[in-house]
């Protein structure tokens, strides 16, 4: 290629204090630093993290997991070869996890080192998602209040070591919970001030409401005046879905792993799928057409399925859709194909699903440095070899470029 990658799925590991360095004391008191024998654990509250409860096993990142270390099982998995029995799945997995890990690279904590690294791969720009800060908002969903502060003074920590736009190469979005309405807003504006070009988003419902609910209207108003970026990332810890899990299937205890199989199974793609649904359904882009969200890091094997039951919404015969009082007037597949990008993993059909979206809306995502993305960001390039040089280009560079310009 000729030409430099822009990069929609590029990840930093937190430094240590990045959740209360610019805390008060109530969030000095709330997240903190425990340590049992030879190992520390981080603390929110009264709940121990680890990897139950954020998906996340080690939250010092030393050491860490090598770039693309579970890549080719994943193709596995994918694409049906490979050893799929349960011995060789245990293999394959104790080998990505134990037989590459490397004490814990300065370019992935700190933003100079990272331009470095940026120059060596080919990336002009990237967006810069978290490691931890998007596992542990389930953590405080009973406490509003206190997450809102926690992410206040992660988002200082973020512009302090990161920055927002570090030399309009590295765009790292501010997180906001969708706890609170007025609270997210008045965090987006804070963030909006110190120059952020894009926000990330857990995926789901905002609290016991839909993302499109009008009280989500002042948040969404001041993201269609600025054309922020909206990101729904992928997440791990404690949500929702593992709560209402637990309540309708949770009760089998009779094979070990079977429940956690299970809800794997179940939950995987619910969060970004029931989002992109709610929005279109909800005429949030009616509302505010200047409104772009990208969903990155959660393939794309959700996509056919949403734009069927998009079309298949409504009122039968009428073809209507009414939300909050409104009414969706254009097909709910082409809003869908208007103002959703998404990101899929290299391991899926990227090829097909550039003929279902329109390639202007398909982003290319490393996902690098962690294990499950690819070995260098360019190695993505592979999986769309067949597609026109123009086609590759904006996928690779053009389309996420025109998201964070």
């Amino acid at each position: 290629m000729d030409y430099m990658l822009v990069d929609a799925d590029n990840h930093y590991y937190e430094a240590e204090d990045a959740f209360f360095r610019h805390g008060d004391e109530a969030v000095k008191r709330y997240v903190r630093w425990i340590s049992e024998g030879k190992r520390r654990y981080l603390v929110f509250g009264d709940v121990v993290t680890g990897a139950a409860n954020t998906g996340v096993p080690n939250p010092t990142f030393n050491p860490c997991a090598r770039p693309g270390a579970f890549a080719e099982r994943l193709r596995e998995l994918e694409g049906g070869k490979g050893d799929r029995s349960a011995e060789g799945a245990a293999a394959a997995t104790a080998a990505a996890r134990y037989g590459e890990l490397q004490v814990l690279p300065e370019g992935y904590r700190y933003k100079e080192p990272r331009i470095d690294m940026l120059d060596e791969q080919n990336v002009e720009k990237c967006l810069l998602f978290p490691t931890l800060g998007d596992c542990v908002e389930g953590l405080m969903q009973n406490d509003p209040i206190m997450a809102y502060k926690v992410f206040h003074a992660f988002n200082l920590w973020l512009e302090e070591d990161w920055g927002f736009a570090y030399k309009n190469r590295c765009y790292a979005p501010a997180y906001i919970p969708m706890l609170d309405p007025q609270l997210a807003t008045e965090e987006l504006d804070f963030v909006l001030g110190k120059g952020a070009k894009a926000v990330s988003l857990r995926p789901g419902p905002a609290n016991g409401r839909s993302p499109a609910d009008p009280s989500w209207d002042p948040f969404w108003s001041r993201i269609n005046e600025s054309g922020t970026l909206v990101a729904y990332h992928a997440f791990g810890g404690k949500t929702v879905y593992g709560e209402s899990f637990e309540r309708m299937w949770g009760q089998s205890k009779v094979v070990p792993g079977y429940n956690m199989t299970l809800q794997g199974a179940f939950g995987g793609d619910r969060g970004i799928m029931e989002t992109t649904l709610a929005l279109v359904l909800g005429n949030l882009f009616g509302r505010f057409p200047n409104v772009k969200v990208a969903s990155v890091e959660m393939g794309c094997a959700w996509v056919p399925y949403t734009l069927h039951a998009l079309d298949h919404a409504g009122q039968l015969l009428e073809r209507r859709i009414q939300a909050f009082g409104q009414t969706v007037n254009d097909l709910p597949s082409d809003v869908f194909k208007e103002h959703v990008y998404v990101s899929p993993f290299p391991e899926e059909d990227v090829i097909g699903l550039t003929e279902l979206i329109g390639v202007d809306r398909v982003l290319f995502g490393s996902d690098w440095p962690h294990p499950e993305g690819t070995a260098m960001p360019g190695d993505y390039v592979d999986c769309i070899q067949k597609l026109p040089e123009a086609d590759i280009k904006k996928i690779m560079r053009d389309n996420t470029l025109s998201l964070i310009s």
